[in-house]
C-alpha cells in the first residue's frame, strides 16, 4: 500500500455503503479487496478478480466463510474466450499484454479464461464501484464495459501506459459519460480532467447525473 491508496481509501470511504456491490479488477494481495469487504460490512456484494492463481487462491481461502465475496479467477478484457498470459518480474505483475509497464517483452506462461465485465456483471441492476488495475490493460477492461456502463455509478482506475491515455479519457468522459479528476496528483484538492488533460496515474470518475 502507498500514499495513493491512502488517499484512495479517504475518498472511498464516503462513498460506499454497506449494501453496495463493488468490484476490484486486479485484485492482487488483496490490500482494496480487504478495503472494500470491510466497508460493506457482511452486506451488500464484492467481486474480487484476479488472474494469478496463487493469489486468487490465497483470496479464496482468506474469504471462504463471506458469502457475499465473490473470488473470480480470470483474466478481464475486451472478449469472452481463452487468451495468453506472460510473466511479469512476479507473479503479482503477470499480464495479459506480451509487454510489461516499461514496454519490455515478457515470456508467455500459458493461457487463461478471459471475460468481459459486461457478461460476468451482466445480472447486476446497480454498481456502485469498479475499481481497475491490471498492469496496463485497462483500456481492454474498459472496452469490456460497454453494454453494461450505464450501471456503474463510480471508476477508479490505474492508468500505465501514456500511449492509451487519450482512448481512455475519450471513452470515460464522452462515450461512458463520467466526470474525472486526478487522484493521484499531489496538490490540494481533486484536479478535474478534461479533454486536454495530461495522464493521471490514478482517475476516480463519477456518473453524470447519477
Amino acid at each position: 500500500m502507498d500514499h495513493h491508496d491512502l488517499k484512495n481509501f479517504e475518498l472511498l470511504k464516503t462513498i460506499i455503503k454497506e449494501n453496495d456491490v463493488i468490484v476490484d479488477v486486479g485484485a492482487n494481495k488483496g490490500t482494496y479487496t480487504n478495503f472494500f469487504h470491510t466497508k460493506i460490512n457482511g452486506n451488500g456484494k464484492l467481486y474480487s478478480i484476479e488472474m494469478d492463481s496463487q493469489l486468487s487462491n490465497d483470496l479464496k481461502i482468506k474469504y471462504s466463510n463471506d458469502k457475499n465475496v465473490i473470488i473470480v479467477n480470470k483474466a478481464i478484457s475486451d472478449i469472452n474466450g481463452n487468451i495468453p498470459f506472460y510473466k511479469g518480474n512476479n507473479h503479482t505483475l503477470n499480464n495479459i499484454l506480451g509487454f510489461d509497464t516499461s514496454y519490455r517483452k515478457t515470456e508467455m506462461d500459458g493461457y487463461i479464461e478471459s471475460i468481459r465485465l459486461d457478461e460476468l456483471l451482466k445480472n447486476e441492476s446497480n454498481i456502485k464501484l469498479i475499481k481497475i488495475d491490471v498492469e496496463g490493460a485497462e483500456l481492454k477492461v474498459l472496452d469490456g464495459l460497454k453494454n453494461i456502463v450505464d450501471k456503474v455509478k463510480n471508476i477508479l482506475v490505474e492508468c500505465h501506459f501514456q500511449t492509451d491515455w487519450d482512448n481512455i479519457k475519450h471513452k470515460l468522459l464522452n462515450e461512458y459519460n463520467f466526470n474525472c479528476v486526478n487522484c493521484s496528483c499531489d496538490v490540494e484538492g481533486l484536479e478535474k480532467i478534461d479533454e486536454n488533460s495530461k495522464m493521471a496515474y490514478q482517475c476516480f470518475c463519477t456518473k453524470k447525473n447519477g
